[in-house]
């Protein structure tokens, strides 16, 4: 064998050694790979296993804390008691309020969400003040003046806004977008799918009206609705842009002090002879001396209820908002509020297991339907003070309908909500403000009795009640005419000539 082919062997061999080399690196590499995600799996999977036994567990506590006893028992509650005593004090009571106080059923209410952020609008970055001169005027869109897009808003054959307001309004409202200080909208949210707030922004002065301010969308502009009951501050900031509010929206959460106008709810339920009858009567000469009467909408609603005491004057009733409305509804009345309720003629047995409830649940609501309806709603009417309290929303019609019967009404929760139209109709001498937990019997009714003592207190008092009704809700159209009003209040001298 020559040199040359052993030079060529030993070169061979070389490069053979240097390729088994990177091999088995190759190989080592892949098997610490590979060893390493079974590692990272194994891990992951104990991790996991931790996870969900601890969720399992979580959910099993969560579970035996609230799960409740079967009480398959009837309630010892007799309706007859509450004519005799107070309500907490008649044996059974209570319990029916914590068996049905502790229902599993909600009533759906966007409005329980916790709000996260207020709203960004404030008047101070809200409003171009330079559109406000004297004298104020306001510009109202129609299905005319609007795109496509937005011409569902608008039914066919409503009139515009000059037509439908009352004769003392019908000035403040102009055909020329230049004078004008607001941009008026009525968004019809009944709706939806002809009126979407997506498209606002394609107003004809959504943007013109920012006087080149930076993202100053909806500046000066005004949306209106009765029904506008939802609006979080997640919706405002995403749609609204920076327009105003003009709803019966009235939690402090979600309104802008000074700047959106909380709109009352008019009165559903008219007796032209009982409130006439009750115009005529002062509130020291009426049967109670305070009453409320209605569903139970509202965690304060049920508190007041437990203090009804007929002996006291103090008229409080509610029926449970629960799995089964604790009645069974007639066909609705237009003009009746009175909540008329009817029996079940099933056995109360087959009721409760039909919804899944204690037997408890089930007697419990027979017999406060029994309770609320020995308490006929017109003659609850006939008393001095009336308690309006929040139900699902802040609004209700009952503000409406006591101040027009004459009554005082006591504004109960006034820390959680605006009342209509602001300060502007000086509620402060017409009705009384109590907290939502406020003690009824040790400080309420107290306040209540000397103020109906004192006559001359007690007939201004119901004086300013009528003439705030006849002012700010008396009329068909009365919502927007006022609304106008506080605004023309807010902005027209403090604009610029």
């Amino acid at each position: 064998m020559g040199k040359a082919e052993l030079l060529d062997d030993e070169e061979d061999d070389g490069a053979l050694t240097h390729i088994v080399k990177g091999a088995r690196r190759v190989r080592t590499r892949w098997m610490l790979l590979v060893a390493v995600v079974a590692l990272a799996a194994v891990i992951a999977g104990r991790v996991f296993v931790r996870v969900r036994r601890g969720a399992r567990v979580k959910r099993r506590s969560a579970t035996l804390t609230t799960r409740r006893p079967v009480r398959n028992y009837l309630a010892s509650f007799e309706p007859s008691c509450v004519r005799e005593r107070r309500a907490s004090e008649c044996p059974g009571y209570l319990e029916c309020v914590d068996a049905m106080s502790r229902s599993s059923w909600r009533p759906p209410n966007p409005l329980l969400k916790p709000v996260v952020e207020p709203p960004l609008c404030t008047k101070e970055v809200c409003l171009n003040w330079t559109r406000c001169h004297t004298p104020f005027r306001v510009y109202a869109y129609t299905r005319e003046r609007v795109p496509e897009s937005l011409k569902g808003c608008f039914p066919a054959g409503v009139p515009d806004l000059r037509t439908i307001l009352p004769e003392r309004s019908r000035h403040l409202v102009t055909d020329d977008p230049s004078e004008a200080c607001l941009y008026w909208l009525e968004l019809v949210e009944k709706r939806p799918h002809l009126c979407h707030w997506a498209n606002l922004h394609e107003l004809p002065y959504w943007h013109a009206s920012s006087g080149g301010l930076p993202n100053g969308g909806g500046l000066n502009h005004v949306l209106f609705d009765i029904r506008f009951e939802f609006v979080t501050p997640e919706l405002r900031r995403e749609r609204l842009g920076r327009a105003a509010l003009a709803t019966t929206t009235l939690w402090t959460s979600r309104f802008v002090p000074g700047f959106d106008v909380p709109v009352a709810i008019g009165p559903d339920n008219y007796d032209a002879a009982l409130t006439s009858s009750l115009v005529a009567t002062p509130p020291w000469r009426r049967k109670w001396l305070a009453a409320f009467k209605g569903s139970q909408t509202h965690p304060a609603r049920r508190t007041i209820a437990t203090q009804h005491d007929e002996a006291a004057g103090f008229i409080a009733l509610s029926l449970s908002e629960g799995y089964h409305q604790c009645k069974t509804l007639p066909p609705k009345v237009k003009g009746k509020t009175a909540l008329a309720r009817r029996a079940s003629h099933i056995p109360v047995e087959r009721r409760a297991a039909q919804k899944g409830v204690s037997l408890l649940e089930a007697d419990c609501c027979d017999k406060w339907r029994t309770a609320y309806e020995m308490y006929p709603y017109r003659d609850t009417q006939n008393a001095s003070f009336a308690l309006v309290i929040p139900g699902h929303g802040p609004q209700t019609f009952r503000l409406a309908e006591v101040i027009r019967q004459g009554t005082i009404p006591v504004i109960v929760g006034v820390e959680q909500w605006w009342l209509p139209y602001g300060h502007a109709p000086r509620w402060e001498e017409a009705a009384l403000f109590v907290p939502t937990h406020v003690d009824v019997h040790a400080d309420l009714l107290p306040r209540l009795r000397a103020i109906r003592a004192n006559a001359t207190r007690a007939a201004a008092m119901q004086r300013a009640a009528l003439r705030i009704y006849d002012e700010w809700f008396s009329g068909k159209e009365a919502a927007r005419a006022a609304a106008l009003e506080v605004f023309r209040r807010r902005f027209e001298f403090e604009g610029f000539d």
